[in-house]
């Protein structure tokens, strides 16, 4: 009994130091948890929003859940110990896959390229450097051209076209494909799978989002980047360090069955617009709408994107039957409900290629019904006797009529060519007489006064001259912005103060 009474009091002494010992690693626990709680508090509120997304799928008056994975899968802060928002991620790239025909994007990755054209990556650098890009098809050539005259010959359609490289969309584009090319940016289709990579390429797109599009909530913009429901094209950007970072993206959902999406959010981080990467992403975006099946996008356009979306395909009209897309996309007030139809035999990645081609087929039209493509020798003055200017057609015609009117010195110019002095009586004058702005001689220079006030005269006289009679005065007329757009504004009661100065 001694020894029984004796192993109880053990076994309680070392349960209490067991329990001490739990408390210290649970306080530990917490302790941790809390710190890294305010080291990454917005990784923690994209795992709420995501776990809520998760739960809440087929919100916003659209289908039902179906069947969505549970809560943890979503939460961030349970994937593979996710610790650093804006981290970048380590992808391969390879230039093989650049130019194969019959490739296509690859599901694991999400990654495209087989769109690239080598020969449009390897042309070469430079502002002033010209090249031409292939069309994407051959034209017929015409069938029954225009035949030039004896003396003459034809010009060829890519000499009409001259260089592609004039072209800023052409460049911009040849830009993308070298960048594409050589790594430096990425387009990848990135969903919430739960994957520790696209769940931090998912975070870095909803900050963009946020910072890009102030107006639209944080807990809304995280929980529609988040949602099982939901993906995004994101533009990647290696760094020095040889990850990608999230600079822009196209968060939209597809709707398989109605066989559109539908584009929720579209923005470029502030220090990479107007380069080209915008137009890009939509590129890329309707191209892999193609591959899921999908024959429209839509979206809901306020009135600062509605120029974007026009220049990028999307038209007001809808010609969507709207029994399959009403109840599926929310409705807006004070936005614009836009379409943009997909179609199957445009690569929306390589438009000027399509361009140069439809051009091409223009030129060779025109060679069947005008004669832009024949050169002419030109005119050998060494072989013609010259005539007098003033006895050119036109201007003699314009000289006469002046000299009917009432007025005989209506048309005194400098040299007799509208009337007046003749161009005899001018040019016997001594060289230092003759009116001209280099001539710094009085008698020169009050005649050179004298023709540009007659010159005023005949201007302020013409029936469509009353508007710039006098200086625009911003008070009257409600044009309060007027000299802040027009930095050098001019009205001919200023050229006459100016001529008689």
């Amino acid at each position: 009994e001694r020894e029984r009474e004796r192993e109880r009091e053990r076994q309680g002494a070392m349960g209490k130091a067991g329990q001490k010992r739990k408390h210290v690693e649970a306080d530990g626990e917490e302790r941790s948890r809390k710190e890294a709680k305010r080291e990454d508090v917005v990784v923690n509120d994209a795992a709420d929003a995501a776990a809520a997304a998760a739960a809440d799928a087929g919100t916003d008056g659209r289908d039902a859940d179906e069947g969505a994975a549970p809560a943890k899968a979503a939460n961030p802060a349970m994937a593979g110990g996710l610790t650093a928002p804006m981290s970048g991620v380590a992808l391969a790239h390879d230039e093989m896959k650049c130019g194969e025909s019959k490739a296509a994007r690859n599901v694991s990755t999400g990654e495209m390229l087989h769109h690239i054209d080598p020969a449009v990556a390897n042309l070469p650098d430079g502002e002033d450097v010209e090249y031409r890009i292939a069309p994407v098809v051959q034209p017929a050539p015409a069938q029954r051209p225009r035949k030039p005259p004896p003396g003459a010959w034809v010009q060829s359609t890519d000499d009409m076209l001259g260089p592609d490289s004039q072209h800023a969309y052409v460049q911009r584009w040849v830009r993308m494909v070298k960048e594409e090319y050589s790594g430096s940016v990425k387009f990848k289709v990135v969903r919430n799978d739960g994957s520790r990579e696209n769940l931090i390429l998912l975070l870095g797109l909803k900050n963009v989002f946020v910072k890009q599009l102030p107006n639209m909530p944080k807990p809304y913009v995280t929980r529609l980047v988040f949602d099982r429901k939901h993906e995004s094209m994101a533009l990647l950007k290696r760094t020095e360090r040889g990850e990608y970072i999230v600079m822009g993206g196209c968060c939209y959902r597809p709707f398989a069955e109605q066989r559109f999406g539908e584009i929720a959010f579209l923005a470029i981080s502030h220090n990479e617009q107007v380069r080209g990467y915008g137009t890009r992403l939509m590129a890329h975006t309707k191209e892999h709408a193609k591959e899921i099946g999908l024959d429209f996008l839509l979206t809901c356009a306020d009135n600062n994107a509605v120029p974007y979306f026009k220049k990028q395909g999307f038209s007001k009209r809808i010609t969507l039957a709207k029994e399959l897309w009403q109840g599926y996309i929310k409705d807006y007030e004070g936005v614009t409900l836009m379409e943009c139809k997909l179609h199957a035999k445009v690569n929306y990645l390589n438009i000027p290629a399509f361009i140069k081609a439809q051009k091409m087929a223009l030129v060779e039209r025109l060679k069947e019904m005008a004669h832009a493509h024949i050169v002419f020798p030109g005119i050998d003055v060494t072989k013609t006797n010259g005539i007098p200017v003033e006895n050119i057609p036109g201007i003699k015609a314009i000289r006469e009529d002046i000299r009917g009117k009432d007025d005989p010195a209506a048309g005194v110019l400098p040299g007799g060519l509208l009337g007046g002095e003749s161009a005899d009586s001018t040019a016997s004058l001594p060289r230092g007489l003759r009116p001209s702005l280099a001539n710094r001689d009085p008698a020169a220079q009050e005649a050179l006064q004298k023709h540009f006030k007659k010159v005023i005269e005949l201007v302020k006289n013409h029936a469509s001259a009353w508007p710039f009679g006098e200086p625009v005065d911003p008070s009257e007329t409600g044009a309060y912005d007027y000299y802040e757009v027009i930095k050098n504004p001019i009205d001919l009661k200023t050229i006459k103060s100016r001529v008689d100065m």
